[in-house]
């Protein structure tokens, strides 16, 4: 299993990008070869982290070309206060 981990700093709170992610973000990656999960966390009020879950680094690197450039470019990056920190790697342990 292989995860993406980005820190996202809004200019607005997180929490009005909830039923967004869910009801649009969501299904898209959901379509996605090789998406096994993902997680918004409020980490503060204008401040969250996305955890993506993917099979493997091959098909996180494949989805990110498929929803970095079209939904999440549209739909998060012109409300980004600072530019986001991403980091990704391979899960060594997990409980399932």
């Amino acid at each position: 299993m292989y995860a993406v981990v980005n820190h996202l700093h809004f200019d607005r709170p997180a929490e009005e990008f909830r039923a967004a992610i869910a009801s649009e973000g969501m299904p898209l990656l959901a379509k996605q070869l090789g998406f096994r999960d993902f997680y918004l966390v409020k980490e503060a009020e204008d401040r969250g982290i996305v955890i993506l879950l993917w099979e493997d680094a091959a098909s996180a690197m494949a989805g990110a070309q498929a929803f970095g450039p079209t939904w999440f470019n549209e739909h998060i990056i012109p409300y980004l206060a600072s530019p986001q920190q991403r980091s990704a790697g391979e899960v060594l342990v997990s409980h399932q």
